[in-house]
């Protein structure tokens, strides 16, 4: 199965030196692993895909896994080392079980990652989520490839908030939030870090369809057996969706209920910051 796995990955263009950024839900991989095969190790299985994508991008290649955590923005202690995340399960096992991986700092948006820029990475101390200096410039910056396992791109596409606020959309501001933060060392100290949030008065729902990117010609995806691969290139993604706010309203990102883009207005929130 883990085979299968890496052969879509390869028919998808995955190589060697690749920078892989992936949003996935193993849970029916997990499931198929041990009903088909008979397979019921949990640890086995996911230290066997985790080994398995690392040879296949190999020492001068990168993975990063998301283990977004909002916890200290409601004013709860951020320990880099334990704080579990609230997305990925295969996120908080890795940070559990492979001390070949290590975590990025932001402690609302950080990642598991391992390889060739890992260090560098972990080193990154961006108070920012989304701006240029985050890993998410980095996966921009340096064109890393977005592998959506089992899920839409709509589930696991949250580099769309790094576009936003590039172009400093009009309907999200920065916001500051401050709580305990306990870093690598087991040191404990009160921090601040930032998000481009949502005017909550803007109401909104996530769109960013399969189809949109499809129409685009930047998404390639397979299948085996039950499950679905997808991958897009960042800076393909970055362009079409800047293109889409730029030009269309954003109407192929979110659907407005009560609102549309007007770059001509400014923020529809003060800043905070």
């Amino acid at each position: 199965m883990c085979d299968k796995f890496i052969a879509s990955l390869k028919k998808l263009g995955v190589k060697n030196g690749d920078i892989l950024y992936i949003s996935s839900d193993f849970t029916l991989f997990l499931a198929d692993l041990a009903d088909t095969y008979g397979i019921k190790n949990i640890n086995y299985q996911l230290n066997t895909l985790i080994d398995n994508l690392q040879e296949l991008v190999g020492n001068n290649g990168t993975i990063l896994f998301p283990i977004f955590s909002w916890e200290f923005n409601k004013g709860k202690v951020f320990d880099i080392k334990n704080s579990k995340g609230s997305t990925g399960a295969i996120s908080n096992w890795i940070l559990q079980n492979r001390k070949d991986f290590l975590r990025t700092k932001h402690p609302m948006y950080s990642f598991m990652v391992w390889g060739k820029d890992a260090r560098s990475l972990a080193n990154i101390n961006n108070v920012d989520a989304f701006g240029q200096f985050s890993p998410f410039g980095y996966i921009h910056k340096n064109n890393a490839k977005m592998i959506f396992f089992d899920i839409s791109v709509r589930q696991g596409i949250t580099f769309v908030h790094y576009v936003e606020e590039t172009l400093q959309v009009p309907y999200r501001y920065f916001k500051s939030f401050c709580s305990d933060y306990i870093d690598e060392n087991g040191v404990k100290s009160k921090r601040s870090y930032v998000m481009y949030v949502r005017d909550l008065a803007i109401q909104s729902h996530e769109y960013l369809s399969d189809e949109f990117f499809e129409s685009k010609g930047i998404l390639s995806k397979t299948n085996f057996d039950k499950h679905s691969i997808k991958i897009i290139s960042c800076k393909n993604a970055f362009n079409v969706m800047q293109d889409d706010f730029l030009n269309n309203f954003g109407k192929n990102m979110y659907i407005f209920d009560n609102y549309t883009i007007d770059w001509t207005k400014g923020s529809t929130h003060s800043d905070e910051i």
